[in-house]
């Protein structure tokens, strides 16, 4: 295994501060130009391919309390050629109800979905959940 600059291979992203880039194997490969025996699909084309969160923390009632926002992307079903990205917002690990999800097979389209959430959506301090959902309710999109 060629481990001289595999971090060269990671699709740039740009990041906000403040957010905490917890794992990062997003490589700068378009699945539509990659043959469906090649053995990328089983490395690089898994459900844990990035995650990153950011923590609010706030008072309330005298109360020291915390939101945490997470970005969640992964390639579902794994390793399968015929697949895509899913990408997902959380809020406070939520899992069951995110508040953004987005659906594609292009790696360029995912990273500007990525950079658009981060600066767009949650550049912004405490995201209150119903009113996002609101006014956000359309942001589930498949491509």
């Amino acid at each position: 295994m060629d481990t001289d600059g595999w971090w060269k291979k990671l699709y740039p992203i740009r990041i906000p501060a403040g957010w905490s880039l917890i794992f990062h194997k997003l490589e700068m490969l378009e699945p539509d130009e990659i043959d469906k025996e090649d053995r990328a699909w089983l490395f690089h084309f898994v459900q844990d391919i990035l995650y990153m969160e950011k923590k609010y923390c706030y008072r309330e009632n005298k109360q020291q309390k915390e939101q945490v926002i997470g970005i969640d992307l992964g390639w579902y079903p794994d390793g399968d050629p015929k697949g895509a990205y899913r990408l997902l917002a959380v809020l406070d690990h939520n899992w069951e109800e995110p508040i953004l999800e987005y659906t594609s097979r292009s790696t360029r389209e995912i990273v500007d979905i990525i950079e658009f959430w981060l600066y767009q959506y949650f550049s912004s301090s405490l995201i209150d959940e119903h009113i996002f959902r609101k006014y956000h309710s359309n942001c589930r999109t498949r491509r």
